[in-house]
C-alpha cells in the first residue's frame, strides 16, 4: 500500500497533524525474456529500493522463456509488461499483427547470438555445419537464426538443432552434448565462469557481427494498456529506467538484490552480464538523449533488416511498433551524468 498524506494547518489543531489514507498500489506483472540473470538486476533494484512503490506500482517480476514467448504473454494479459528483443517483436507485429508495442529500449545494441566452446573448434558462422546447436523453442536467437544463416550462406540441414529449456544450456554446453547454444551474447556471464572451471573458454558470436545489426530488447506493453492506463506506462518506465541505471552504477549492490530472491544465480556470471549491459548502452545516443532512448531512423533500419532475413509477411511502420511518449520527462543517465 501506498499513503497518500495530507498535512492539516494551525487552523484545524494547535500543531500539525497528518493524515494518511492507504492507496492501493496499481498491481502489475513484468515477464523477463530469459532466465533471471544480472542483465536484469535493473527490475529487481527498482523493486527492493522502492522505486515501484514511489511510482505507486506493485511489481510482479518473472522469468522468460524467450522473447516470443514474451510477446505472446504481454498480448494476452498474462503480462502488463515485458522485455523482449526489438526483432521477436518485428516479427510478431508483421507475421501476426499481435497488439504489442516498445515504450523504451533497453539495449541500445542487438545481443543476440551464440555461445560457444573455443575448444570446440568454431571459429566463423560456416564452422556451424555438422555441429549440434541447442536452442529453445521460442526466443530472440532463435527467431533471427534463420537470417543469420541466410546471411552467412549457412546450410541448416547440416545443423543438429536440439530444442532444450534454456536451463539445460549451460550443462549441455559444457559436458559437450552440444556445441553451441543459441543465446544472447549479453548473458556469457555465467558461462565464462562455468568454462573456467574446467580450464576451458567460452566465447560468443554476435549476429550483428555478421551481418543483422539491429537494436536489441526493449521494454513493451500492449497496445490496450497504452490506451486505457498511460500514466501507469510511464510511471513503470520511469520507475524502470531509473533502476537500470542504479544497477549499472552500483553493480555489487544490485546483483546482491537479484540473489536475494533468486540465490541460484552466479554473482560473479551476474556481475559480468550486467557489465556487458553497461557496455552495451554506453553508446553517443544513450549519452546524448538518456537510456530507454529510441531513434526511429535507427528502428526504421531494424524493420528493415528483420524483414529481409526473416521474409516477413507484411511491412510495417515505426508508428506501429513503437509508442512514442512514454519516456521520463527527465533523462535518465548511467552515472548520473
Amino acid at each position: 500500500m501506498r499513503q497518500r498524506c495530507t498535512r492539516w494547518g494551525l487552523g484545524l489543531a494547535l500543531a500539525a497533524l497528518v493524515s494518511c489514507t492507504a492507496a492501493a498500489e496499481d498491481k502489475v506483472g513484468l515477464a523477463l525474456d530469459w532466465i533471471i540473470n544480472g542483465t536484469h538486476a535493473g527490475y529487481y533494484v527498482a523493486r527492493d529500493k522502492g522505486l515501484y512503490r514511489e511510482a505507486g506500482l506493485e511489481v510482479t517480476i518473472a522469468r522468460g522463456f524467450g522473447s516470443g514467448d514474451t510477446v505472446k504473454r504481454v498480448a494476452n494479459g498474462s503480462a502488463t509488461f515485458g522485455i523482449a528483443d526489438s526483432g521477436a517483436i518485428i516479427a510478431a507485429r508483421a507475421n501476426e499483427d499481435v497488439p504489442i508495442r516498445i515504450v523504451a529500449m533497453v539495449y541500445d545494441r542487438s545481443s543476440l547470438g551464440l555461445i560457444y566452446l573455443a575448444q570446440s573448434g568454431i571459429k566463423t558462422p560456416k564452422d556451424l555445419e555438422g555441429r549440434a546447436v541447442a536452442r529453445t523453442a521460442s526466443g530472440a536467437s532463435v527467431t533471427m537464426f534463420p537470417g543469420f544463416l541466410k546471411a552467412n550462406a549457412i546450410d541448416r540441414t547440416k545443423i543438429r538443432e536440439v530444442v532444450v529449456d534454456g536451463a539445460l544450456y549451460l550443462p549441455m554446453l559444457m559436458s559437450g552434448q552440444v556445441d553451441a547454444v543459441l543465446e544472447q551474447a549479453i548473458n556469457i556471464g555465467r558461462f565464462k565462469q562455468a568454462a573456467a572451471q574446467q580450464g576451458k573458454e567460452a566465447r560468443a558470436m554476435r549476429y550483428s557481427d555478421f551481418g543483422l545489426e539491429s537494436y536489441g530488447n526493449a521494454i513493451i506493453t500492449a497496445a490496450d494498456t497504452l490506451r486505457d492506463k498511460g500514466d501507469l506506462v510511464r510511471r513503470f518506465t520511469t520507475a524502470s529506467l531509473r533502476g537500470i541505471a542504479y544497477a549499472m552504477d552500483h553493480p555489487e549492490e544490485a546483483i546482491a538484490l537479484v540473489r536475494k530472491s533468486n540465490p541460484e544465480v552466479d554473482a560473479k556470471g551476474a556481475l559480468d552480464e550486467l557489465a556487458a549491459l553497461k557496455d552495451t548502452d554506453a553508446t553517443p545516443d544513450m549519452r546524448q538523449y538518456g537510456l530507454g532512448h529510441v531513434d526511429k531512423a535507427r528502428l526504421a533500419a531494424t524493420i528493415d533488416t528483420v524483414s529481409t532475413a526473416l521474409a516477413l509477411k507484411r511491412a510495417i511502420a515505426v508508428d506501429q511498433l513503437y509508442a512514442d511518449g512514454f519516456l521520463p520527462e527527465r533523462r535518465i543517465l548511467i552515472g548520473g551524468q
